[in-house]
């Protein structure tokens, strides 16, 4: 009599930024990075910083996406005359 070999499914490794769905929540999450066999991911836009279990994240099904937060910066050219040192 023989065993079965019960395939061994390696956990999804995003790369560090890309959007990720969290399956214990549900909701799409930022993947930050693995440490100490954890996955840690925060929400999009922002927000505190999780560990989960990395067999608990799947890619979304469109393929992977970076997320990309943009930062206003300083209104870039020159002043008018009538601003400036009085």
């Amino acid at each position: 009599m023989t065993r079965e070999k019960n395939p061994t499914q390696r956990p999804y490794r995003p790369r560090v930024g890309e959007l990720v769905n969290d399956l214990t929540t549900g909701h799409d999450v930022v993947f930050m990075d693995t440490q100490g066999g954890l996955a840690y991911v925060r929400p999009v836009g922002g927000g505190v910083e999780r560990a989960l279990d990395p067999a608990a994240i799947k890619p979304l099904p469109g393929g992977p996406t970076l997320a990309v937060r943009v930062v206003p910066g300083a209104p870039r050219g020159r002043r008018r005359a009538d601003e400036g040192a009085a």
